[in-house]
């Protein structure tokens, strides 16, 4: 209770008349802890005068309120010399908390500025990851290592670059160390200033030399990585200092591929079309960016691709085009504007399993998309690879809306579908929604029977 209240002079007493001073609460806490926390200095002094243990939670305590003159007293009446192993988390504790003061003096009280923690962190790497300036700038003083590395090859610079610290990175490259440092994945800090968006910085690092169009681990250079993550701003800053939009990265992909394949991408798919990104190249899978903006369903990149000459009916190594992967993804307005684009040709093109753009959307029961598909003129009884017909695939996939679509479809000039043809294995599409074992299966071959007047 001295402690806590500050009364220094019931302390002393309580002291002469036999108190152990290192007596701890059922916290575990002693007198000393308490005086601390309270910012009661005189208290501090009696205790110290007294004997009491100055260990890390008390020295914490004071980093944690910010009592630099108490920690010039802990520090000074300490008995002994503090070891690391109570300095060092000290230390830790101080450039966490942003405490600048209390690293200045934690430092001048011996504590080793280059000191490691269990994960490999120096007190220079910690702060430069916070990205706490002047804790940084303490510690340099203090002649801290600036070449340190975490396990995984993270420099302060990498750090200081996901921080978004322009002040520690600007630092970090005057004192000499080197922009193309090699980190995690063998990326350099561009990569991960592309990947972070910290745009401000990727004209500081390619000033200070930087390679902008530097190749990582898995081929991805930093307009890769910005394109990928839809960073606008930072290709923008790329695409300045000319990176080169054609590079492929190990998967065979280009910027424009990332960007097309991003959700919400498009504003990026503009801006490498408009530095005369090639919209036709193919990764490994033979796709084009047009292919992967289907896949992802983004409307505005299709749009985009399409008015700079993106060949709507390529086909990838699997034989899909985009109208394959648009339906097969369900996405009906992508559907809608390469039928456009397409003059409402390919749609019938076949894949590798000679399915159909119909035969997509029927398995994957996408009913809006086989409206689109049959309004445009889709055969409804073309058979893939296995002699199914769309309607035995959506009956397969027990999927209700798109078999009663299909069976119920007619136009001027449209055959009906065909509700007894048979597939490779002799099977009709009621064979095969009663080979299912779900509700939904068993739906299926209700509305069947009931079309073919099996039952009423």
């Amino acid at each position: 209770m001295a402690a806590v209240e500050d009364n220094w002079r019931l302390a002393e007493l309580l002291l002469q008349s036999g108190a152990t001073v290192d007596a701890r609460n059922n916290h575990n806490q002693t007198a000393l802890f308490h005086a601390v926390a309270g910012g009661n200095e005189k208290t501090v002094t009696v205790l110290l005068n007294a004997g009491a243990k100055v260990d890390y939670d008390v020295i914490n305590e004071a980093i944690k309120h910010t009592q630099e003159s108490i920690l010039h007293l802990l520090l000074a009446n300490a008995k002994g010399a503090l070891s690391e192993e109570v300095l060092g988390p000290a230390l830790f504790s101080a450039v966490k908390q942003n405490q600048h003061a209390m690293v200045t003096v934690l430092t001048d009280s011996g504590a080793n500025v280059n000191v490691c923690d269990k994960r490999g962190y120096t007190p220079l790497l910690l702060s430069a990851e916070l990205g706490h300036t002047e804790v940084f700038r303490v510690l340099l003083a203090k002649q801290a290592k600036i070449n340190a590395t975490l396990s995984d090859l993270s420099s302060a610079l990498h750090l200081a670059v996901h921080s978004g610290s322009v002040p520690i990175v600007q630092t970090l490259l005057e004192k000499g160390l080197d922009p193309n440092i090699t980190g995690p994945k063998a990326q350099n800090p561009l990569h991960l200033a592309a990947q972070c968006n910290r745009c401000d910085l990727v004209g500081v690092l390619v000033k200070a030399g930087a390679q902008v169009n530097a190749v990582a681990q898995d081929g991805l250079t930093p307009l890769h990585l910005a394109s990928q993550h839809n960073h606008a701003d930072t290709v923008i800053q790329l695409l300045q200092n000319k990176a080169e939009s054609g590079l492929k990265d190990r998967q065979g992909r280009t910027a424009l591929h990332w960007a097309a394949s991003s959700h919400g991408g498009s504003r990026v798919v503009d801006l490498l079309l408009s530095a005369k990104a090639d919209p036709t190249p193919t990764d490994h899978e033979k796709k084009s960016a047009l292919h992967l903006a289907a896949v992802a369903g983004n409307l505005k990149a299709v749009n985009s691709l399409l008015s700079r000459k993106a060949k709507g009916d390529a086909k990838d190594m699997d034989g899909s085009t985009a109208l394959h992967h648009a339906a097969s993804g369900g996405h009906a307005s992508v559907v809608s504007a390469l039928l456009r684009s397409l003059n409402k040709k390919g749609i019938e093109e076949r894949n590798a399993w000679r399915k159909t753009p119909l035969h997509a959307a029927a398995e994957k029961g996408h009913d809006s998309v086989a409206v689109l598909l049959l309004e445009a003129g889709a055969k409804l009884n073309t058979t893939d690879h296995s002699k199914d017909t769309p309607l035995h695939c959506a009956a397969r996939g027990g999927h209700q809306e798109v078999v009663k679509r299909l069976v119920n479809w007619g136009q001027a000039g449209q055959r009906k579908g065909n509700l007894k043809a048979t597939n490779n294995v002799g099977k009709t599409p009621l064979q095969v929604a009663e080979s299912g074992d779900s509700p939904e299966h068993e739906t299926v071959a209700t509305l069947l029977k009931r079309k073919m007047f099996l039952i009423k």
